[in-house]
């Protein structure tokens, strides 16, 4: 089972351009440097409060942004995808399969 906070990382990686900058920096302290509240609230000079309710409200709206748009559960079926039709070992489709993965940086 993957852990909350992986989840939220790899929501904040979809869907960060929908935070605010403020929110963002936040959840980058929070949920990828692993900062307290407190230490989050010292650095930007507001109250823990302000940082946890940041925290709970973006989190809130990353979740509710992949329930809508489903943006990484459809990148993890896609990945899903090309790795079952990786493992069928065909060349013409191994060939369409690099030539998608460049065009889509994928």
């Amino acid at each position: 089972m993957i852990e909350k906070s992986e989840i939220i990382n790899l929501y904040l990686d979809w869907y960060e351009s929908l935070l605010t900058k403020k929110q963002l920096e936040i959840m980058i302290y929070y949920y990828q440097e692993d900062l307290s509240y407190r230490e989050i609230a010292e650095i930007l000079n507001i109250s823990h409060t302000a940082v946890y309710d940041t925290v709970s409200k973006a989190t809130k709206r990353l979740l509710d942004y992949e329930k809508k748009l489903k943006a990484v559960e459809t990148e993890r079926k896609l990945h899903h995808l090309i790795s079952s039709l990786k493992s069928l070992n065909i060349n013409e489709v191994n060939e369409l399969i690099i030539t998608i993965m460049k065009e889509e940086n994928i």
